[in-house]
């Protein structure tokens, strides 16, 4: 059986730190994306020129692409196991998932607006315009069948172990 459970979340609230902080804990198939940028030191990213993005994508490649601030992200289709998969994707793509598997779960990393502002100014790399812009994008409402929230406004140490505890009870399929 393939679970495929989308992590998304705005920019800044730790999707990938939490990803990277995990992956030698769970077992899991842990999904890389095609990216039109050099990926930064906290991704595990595939970087792709524009050219064979969209080649791939002509292809059928991929089972998802999205655009966000001039790049393009995608998901190979030939990535997904049997098992759980875990997906850092666009909000903008759920269904995409949805529509061609079962048993999709997305959890929504959050934080209160306050310290995701500080995160935001301290990695900078955007305009205070471009952060208050993020800022209100982010508390719009997510649309996903299967939606869990995870406040990552803990300690790094606590926000893993919460955040493993929660994908070991999807993966035992205790929720759903």
């Amino acid at each position: 059986m393939k679970q495929i459970v989308l992590i998304v979340g705005s920019s800044g609230v730790g999707k990938d730190t939490l990803l990277r902080n995990i992956e030698n804990k769970i077992e899991a198939n842990f999904i890389k994306r095609y990216i039109t940028r050099k990926p930064d030191e906290n991704e595990h990213n595939y970087y792709i020129d524009d050219i064979a993005f969209e080649k791939l994508k002509n292809d059928s490649f991929f089972i998802s692409t999205w655009e966000a601030h001039n790049n393009k992200y995608a998901i190979a289709k030939n990535q997904i196991k049997s098992g759980l998969n875990i997906i850092s994707i666009s909000r903008s793509v759920i269904k995409d998932f949805e529509d061609n598997f079962e048993n999709v779960i997305t959890i929504e990393i959050t934080l209160p607006k306050d310290i995701l502002y500080k995160r935001l100014k301290n990695r900078a790399r955007e305009s205070e315009q471009n952060i208050q812009k993020r800022l209100a994008r982010s508390y719009k409402k997510i649309d996903a069948t299967n939606i869990i929230q995870f406040d990552n406004s803990t300690s790094l140490d606590i926000s893993i172990s919460n955040f493993i505890i929660l994908l070991e009870r999807i993966k035992n399929e205790s929720i759903i």
